[in-house]
């Protein structure tokens, strides 16, 4: 992964009023994004994009760009939409529960506003222009919002129509009689940047090559690929086991800076136990991380041990170390047969004989910290201990987690350098090394996403060599 601004030939977003750039993925389009926020003087351009991997990506980008983090303000759609809407909720004619968020509700609401013209000096006064990256992926209703800003502000719509995963979402815009209509097609990108900065320029066409096939429904051919992809055969679960054992031992010993786990997208399940299973692997989570708020609101609940006790719980859906053994000498510590010898039991009595929030949070800090311990779903611990430190003894924590939660929303999470998830959450990203587990359950468009990931070396698992048939 390169740093700073390079010297690639693009089109100047800056000079675009309304218009579409296609790229492919690794063929530049975050550094044309970069490129034109470096050089945007005045007031910050708006960038919006799907996920907060998405996010994330974009803004590491700038800071190793050196951008002025005054020159952007980026965001997901959603997540500016759920600003918008909070900050005027009778104009947009919604108040969102931030417990439970109707995203078709709140998209409708933000289209409200913005159409309304209300907010036409405000929108003006607050953003130089709008810049919308990996917009294959807007449904309906936010391609009804993006042109609403664009009927008021410099607008540049970013995307590449085979990497289309969000269909489950909702209705898409028709990419030719839509898209390309209301927003002109300026440039498409077609040198693989991503893989000439590694030295691998091969593989990065080869990865922009598959592409046509994998439109016209011929699935890709991984015999056919450069040695930088190795392919595992997997027939039954035994060998599934076996080739991910493998893989994940090639992977340690070519140990990459960077490195992604692509699982399965209907399973999330799967994908925590695979973390588990391998330490060093982080989940990357979903944004709206649906087991906080439960955990939340069961530990908010109770009082005194009973509290401690589901604080236990949840730990132990998010880190290793609070296994059988542990949990058997907390329960003889608590009956008072042992004595404490570890700072990760003295806190357990601290927390058991004061179960406030405060106390509960530093005991998490502290397990956290225990030397062999691993936490595998960082972004929910860290979640539940922020939103513990700042409710009080009376306070509802469920509220405190959810404001958390939202507001790191808005500002993107860390991505982890060995990360698992599924081409949804790991859409936007790179990393050197990329590991497929079940690479024939996927349809066209998620096996290009997942394939292209990589800018080393991927490395997939499937029964049948041709994937993206699905």
């Amino acid at each position: 992964m390169g740093g700073g601004i390079g010297s690639m030939s693009a089109p100047d977003i800056l000079a675009i009023g309304r218009g579409s750039i296609v790229a492919p993925a690794g063929c530049g389009k975050t550094e044309s994004i970069v490129r034109a926020v470096a050089r945007n003087d005045g007031k910050p351009a708006l960038v919006l994009t799907h996920t907060n991997a998405g996010v994330c990506a974009l803004r590491s980008r700038m800071v190793r760009a050196k951008v002025a983090t005054t020159k952007p303000r980026v965001t997901t759609l959603d997540g500016w939409c759920l600003q918008l809407v909070s900050s005027y909720p009778e104009l947009s004619g919604l108040r969102p529960d931030l417990s439970a968020i109707q995203y078709p509700a709140l998209r409708e609401a933000a289209i409200r506003a913005v159409s309304s013209g209300a907010l036409d000096a405000i929108l003006r006064a607050s953003y130089s222009r709008v810049i919308v990256d990996e917009y294959q992926d807007c449904t309906s209703p936010q391609h009804r919002l993006v042109v609403a800003l664009a009927d008021r502000l410099p607008c540049c719509v970013l995307g590449d129509p085979l990497q289309r995963i969000f269909d489950w979402a909702g209705p898409l815009p028709d990419w030719d009689a839509e898209v390309l209509t209301t927003f002109p097609l300026v440039a498409t990108l077609d040198d693989p940047w991503r893989w000439i900065a590694e030295g691998e320029e091969d593989f990065g066409r080869w990865i922009l090559s598959i592409g046509g096939g994998l439109e016209r429904g011929q699935g890709v051919d991984l015999t056919t690929a450069p040695v930088n992809l190795v392919w595992k055969k997997a027939v039954d679960e035994e060998q599934q086991k076996s080739a991910e054992a493998e893989a994940m031992a090639e992977l340690a010993g070519l140990a990459p800076s960077t490195a992604l786990i692509v699982g399965s997208s209907l399973d999330a399940a799967s994908r925590v136990e695979f973390a588990k299973t391998y330490d060093g692997v982080q989940v990357v989570e979903r944004a709206d991380m649906p087991e906080l708020a439960a955990a939340a609101d069961k530990i908010g609940s109770e009082k005194e041990l009973k509290r401690v006790i589901e604080v236990l719980r949840f730990a132990r859906t998010v880190m290793s170390g609070i296994d059988k053994a542990f949990v058997d000498r907390l329960n003889d510590l608590a009956s008072g047969r042992e004595a404490p010898a570890e700072d990760s039991e003295r806190i357990f009595l601290t927390a058991r004989h004061g179960a406030t929030f405060g106390n509960l949070a530093r005991m998490l800090e502290c397990w956290h910290k225990t030397p062999g311990w691993f936490v595998y779903r960082p972004d929910l611990l860290n979640v539940m201990m922020d939103g513990m430190r700042r409710t009080a003894e009376d306070g509802d924590l469920k509220a405190s987690v959810l404001e958390v939660r939202e507001a790191k929303r808005s500002k993107g999470r860390h991505i982890p350098a060995l990360g698992i998830g599924s081409t949804l959450l790991l859409k936007g990203l790179e990393a050197e090394r990329v590991i497929i587990l079940d690479a024939g359950s996927m349809n066209a468009c998620n096996a290009y996403v997942a394939l292209s990931r990589a800018s080393r070396s991927v490395t997939v698992i499937s029964k049948n060599p041709v994937i993206g048939l699905v």
